[in-house]
C-alpha cells in the first residue's frame, strides 16, 4: 500500500494564530498580512511543513478581481500579491530544507522536497465570504457567468503563479461544469502545467449543478491526460464521496489517487494536540479504501495536519516498503508516494 500524501490545512485558520491582529482587517486579513505581518505568512507555511504536510498551497485563494477594489490596488500591486505568496511558499520550503539538514543544490532536495501548489478558488469565491456558505450560493448565479468572464477571473491569476514558479496548480471548490470548461479552455495555453482539481459536490455526491461527479471525472481525464496530478472533493458528507470515489477505482484499469478533504465538521475527537481533531478511525478508512492525498479543510490547523500524518503513519508503517527500507515516516523529508507522480501524468 502507497502511504498517503498528506496536504497542509486551512491556510486562514493557521495564519490566525501567527497573527494576533487578524480580525481587525476583517475577511482579507490574509492579503492585509502581506504588508501588515509577512512573517506571519512564512510561519504559516513553516508550521504546515514542520507537521509533516507535503504540499503546501500558496495564500492566493482570495486573491481575486475584486480585491483590486477592496484593497485599492492598481493592477500590478495586484499581481505583486501573487509573486509574494509564491517566494513565501517557495521560501518556506527552502528554510524546511535547510532545518532538516539538506543541501539546496543537491540531486536529492530537488527530487524530494516538498511541493508548492497554486492555490486558486472557484469564481464562487467571488460572492461569498464564510467558506462554510459555499454550499448554499444558488448555482443559477455561477451560470450566468459566460465562458469569457469566467477564463478572466482566473487568467491573470494562472499566468503569475506558474511565471512566479509553483510545482503546480490548485484548482479547487469547482461547483460546476461551466466553470471546469473555461478552465480546461484556459489550460490549453499552459500545457506543461500540472493541475490538481477539486470538486465541490452536495450530499448526494453530484457537482452543485447536478452533473454527476463519475461522468465529470471522466472528462476531466479525457481532457487533461498529462497534466492531471489529482483529482479531489468537497462535501459534507464525506462517507459519499468515499463510496463513489471506490466504485470509480474499482471499475477501471488505472486507478485514480483521488484526494479528500477533511474538515472540523467532519468525524472529530478531542486530542491534546487542539480542541477537535480528525478521528484515527476515519483517516484510517480513507487510506483502506483507496484515498491516495488527504487534505486538511475547513477551519483544520497545523495541530490537525500533524495529527492526520500521525495516523497515515501508523496505519502505513507495516506496509509501507520505502519506510521498511529507510526507516524514514510520513514527516521526513522524503514521502513515500512522491515517486507516483510520474505514473499520475499517465492518467
Amino acid at each position: 500500500m502507497d502511504k498517503p500524501t498528506v496536504l497542509d490545512g486551512d491556510f486562514e485558520t493557521e495564519l490566525r494564530r501567527h497573527f494576533p491582529d487578524a480580525d481587525q482587517y476583517g475577511t482579507l486579513f490574509a492579503l492585509r498580512a502581506f504588508t501588515i505581518n509577512s512573517k506571519a505568512l512564512h510561519n504559516t507555511h513553516m508550521a504546515y511543513l514542520r507537521a509533516g504536510a507535503r504540499i503546501i498551497r500558496t495564500n492566493t485563494y482570495r486573491i481575486i478581481p475584486d480585491v483590486m477594489q477592496l484593497l485599492q490596488l492598481d493592477s500590478i500591486e495586484y499581481m505583486s500579491l501573487i509573486y509574494l505568496a509564491v517566494i513565501a511558499a517557495n521560501t518556506a520550503v527552502k528554510m524546511y530544507a535547510i532545518e532538516m539538514g539538506y543541501d539546496l543544490n543537491s540531486e536529492e532536495y530537488k527530487r524530494n522536497r516538498p511541493l508548492v501548489a497554486g492555490s486558486c478558488g472557484s469564481c464562487l469565491f467571488s460572492l461569498v465570504h464564510n467558506m462554510r456558505d459555499k454550499w448554499n450560493i444558488p448555482v443559477e448565479v455561477l451560470h450566468r457567468l459566460s465562458q469569457t468572464e469566467i477564463i478572466q477571473f482566473h487568467k491573470t491569476r494562472v499566468m503569475k503563479l506558474l511565471r512566479a514558479g509553483v510545482d503546480l496548480l490548485t484548482f479547487e471548490s469547482i461547483p460546476t461544469m461551466n466553470e471546469l470548461r473555461a478552465i480546461f479552455t484556459l489550460l490549453k495555453s499552459y500545457k506543461t502545467a500540472r493541475v490538481l482539481i477539486s470538486l465541490l459536490c452536495s450530499d448526494d455526491g453530484r457537482l452543485m449543478d447536478g452533473h454527476d461527479f463519475r461522468d465529470v471525472v471522466r472528462r476531466i481525464r479525457y481532457l487533461l491526460p498529462c497534466q492531471l496530478f489529482t483529482i479531489g472533493a468537497e462535501c459534507r458528507r464525506p462517507e459519499t464521496m468515499i463510496t463513489i470515489m471506490e466504485s470509480i477505482n474499482s471499475h477501471g484499469r488505472a486507478k485514480i489517487p483521488f484526494l479528500l478533504y477533511i474538515d472540523k465538521s467532519h468525524t472529530l475527537e478531542n486530542t491534546g494536540a487542539s480542541s477537535a481533531a480528525p478521528s484515527q478511525s476515519h483517516v484510517q478508512e480513507l487510506i483502506a479504501r483507496g484515498i491516495r492525498y488527504i487534505a486538511g479543510g475547513i477551519e483544520t490547523n497545523a495541530m490537525d495536519t500533524r495529527v492526520i500524518c500521525t495516523y497515515v503513519d501508523s496505519f502505513c508503517r507495516p506496509t509501507c516498503q520505502d519506510d521498511v527500507s529507510s526507516g524514514e515516516a510520513s514527516t521526513s523529508f522524503k514521502p513515500s508516494s512522491y515517486q507516483n507522480i510520474k505514473t499520475l501524468s499517465k492518467l
